[in-house]
């Protein structure tokens, strides 16, 4: 009897103990899928596709936070991204390759994330652009012309003749990679909400897991976000060494101002200005400067949104390029949508830009695109 009421009672325990676990503690999965079709003209060939990722990239995200007390919490999260076209994985390095960091979070301090996240400049992209709920369509010129890359131009135009970590010369084409993206390493932190409005995230990347002196990041950004309005500022800059693991050095820093504003109900305008500058060895740099605007209407269960950008070499002949995106989207639900889009993106006569990953079929080419698709989030 003594036996059986001891059992009770730690079964009792275990209950409460756990109750107790769910009210302070819970992790989440989530994740969207999304499938397109796409007529692609790439200036030579035209390709007809079913395609995953065509507006946002399929992911599954497993998320969790635990209350510590006192206004202190802990978090976690992990995405790991994939094409449901084929069910393969879109990285074969990183299962985890976008996002998987740990942290702590003060409803006075801040927060503190550790691990491979986004750079801030990264979100002042995100909330300045309204192509769909998901944000950051593929056919956004935002995503084509400015974050596909800061240059993808013919390599004898280029002024940059040695390529290193940041850079690649390949098929007589020189290619300068994005920083606005993901990044091993970080240490990122952000502050509550300060000032009615704003939001500052400051972040620095350790070296570990890159070639010796190349990786080191530091990127930040303010937000300001009060009624209609949402306007940022950021910076970033990251070193790499020519060639990758060699002794020199090369650094590219980027600058962002962004905004969107409700004009009136359901109408919003958009945009941001984007310079940079890639500075190499020999005293090489290359320099540039990339702009967008955009406008946005919701109806009662629907999106239409159109978008503009254009992208400027100073010192390169002929390697500017310009793009244009327009969108509408239908809302089944909170969480599936359809959509259809279109775009196009102009290369001049030394310029290989590329749209939603289809580059063209030659320097100078116009790459154009159709598709229509459904997501869904979960």
């Amino acid at each position: 009897m003594k036996t059986k009421k001891t059992a009770l009672t730690l079964a009792a325990l275990a209950l409460t103990g756990t109750a107790a676990l769910a009210q302070t503690s819970n992790v989440t999965i989530a994740g969207r899928v999304d499938m397109g079709l796409q007529y692609v003209d790439t200036g030579v060939n035209k390709m007809k596709r079913v395609d995953s990722g065509t507006y946002t990239a399929s992911r599954l995200i497993m998320r969790g936070n635990e209350d510590l007390g006192d206004g202190l919490s802990a978090l976690f999260y992990l995405e790991h991204r994939f094409n449901a076209d084929t069910g393969a994985a879109q990285s074969a390095a990183k299962f985890w390759n976008a996002g998987s960091y740990v942290g702590l979070s003060s409803k006075d301090w801040g927060t503190v994330t550790l691990g491979r996240q986004y750079t801030p400049i990264f979100w002042s992209f995100l909330f300045a652009d309204d192509t769909g709920p998901l944000k950051l369509h593929g056919y956004s010129a935002l995503q084509s012309v400015q974050r596909s890359n800061f240059a993808r131009i013919r390599a004898s135009a280029s002024p940059i003749k040695a390529a290193g970590s940041l850079d690649t010369i390949s098929g007589g084409i020189y290619s300068l990679g994005i920083t606005s993206a993901f990044e091993d390493n970080q240490i990122v932190y952000k502050t509550p909400t300060f000032g009615g409005g704003f939001t500052a995230m400051l972040s620095a990347e350790a070296p570990e897991g890159y070639a010796a002196g190349s990786g080191k990041l530091f990127s930040g950004n303010i937000e300001y976000r009060k009624g209609p309005l949402y306007a940022s500022v950021a910076a970033t800059t990251k070193e790499g060494t020519v060639p990758a693991g060699g002794g020199l050095k090369q650094k590219v820093s980027e600058q962002l101002a962004s905004a969107m504003y409700e004009v009136m109900p359901g109408f919003k305008l958009w945009g941001n200005i984007h310079p940079w500058q890639m500075k190499s060895v020999a005293s090489t740099e290359l320099k540039g400067h990339d702009w967008m605007l955009g406008a946005s209407y919701w109806f009662a269960q629907s999106e239409l949104w159109v978008n503009f950008a254009s992208k400027k070499l100073k010192n390169c002949t002929d390697c500017d390029s310009s793009g244009w995106g327009i969108g509408y989207h239908y809302f089944l639900s909170k969480r599936t949508e359809l959509y259809a889009s279109i775009a196009q993106v102009s290369n001049d006569a030394n310029s290989a830009n590329s749209l939603n990953g289809f580059a063209p079929d030659n320097f100078g080419l116009k790459v154009r695109a159709t598709s229509v698709g459904i997501a869904t989030t979960f």
